[in-house]
């Protein structure tokens, strides 16, 4: 693995709740891809692999981060009772709200897929690829603020630390299972993790 001097080193599957942090960084730099693709009105070198690797995240490892907080670590905090109990609306709204960011992010992989086929979109159809990326990127701003602020912190103080190991392999296991694409940074990182 390279050292990056002055870097923190990546978080791991033995910390589980700054994984889910990393992954919130990773979604906000695909969705300032997506941004800047979006800025434009036809693909070239450049912006057509960033539009299908950002839209390819979003597919894969937006959907397992999703069932890592709501198949974990919400669970797990919803047993404890005390402090994480009072988070329980609050996790159920963060659930809710998964659900219409992915029905977001299908119109816009639909958008996304059809740009990659024609390199282009019509003016109505950049528009709409255009105004979704606006809808999830003020979205995720406040969905990532409050599971940061409210939800993580308590998960950290109050979750032991078997709990959480058990957290993390089970993230482990997701990605074992649905790897992502072979070459992507992402997935050497985690393989190299994983042997």
């Amino acid at each position: 693995m390279p050292i990056s001097i002055g870097q923190r080193p990546a978080p791991d599957f033995d910390h589980p709740i700054e994984l889910m942090m990393d992954c919130h960084r990773r979604i906000e730099k695909f969705l300032q891809v997506l941004d800047r693709v979006a800025s434009r009105a036809t693909l070239d070198a450049e912006t057509r692999p960033a539009l299908d690797t950002a839209l390819h995240y979003f597919k894969t490892a937006g959907i397992r981060h999703n069932t890592d907080e709501e198949g974990d670590l919400f669970p797990a905090l919803s047993a404890l009772g005390g402090q994480a109990a009072e988070l329980v609306e609050k996790m159920d709204r963060l659930a809710a709200e998964h659900r219409t960011a992915e029905l977001v992010h299908h119109r816009l992989n639909e958008l996304g897929g059809h740009w990659l086929k024609a390199n282009e979109l019509s003016e109505a159809d950049l528009a709409e690829f255009r105004r979704l990326i606006r809808q999830l990127i003020g979205f995720y701003a406040q969905h990532i603020a409050m599971e940061e602020t409210e939800v993580f912190p308590v998960a950290a103080k109050a979750l032991d630390s078997a709990t959480l190991r058990q957290i993390g392999r089970n993230m482990r296991a997701r990605r074992v299972e649905n790897p992502g694409r072979v070459a992507s940074q992402c997935a050497q990182r985690r393989n190299a993790q994983l042997k």
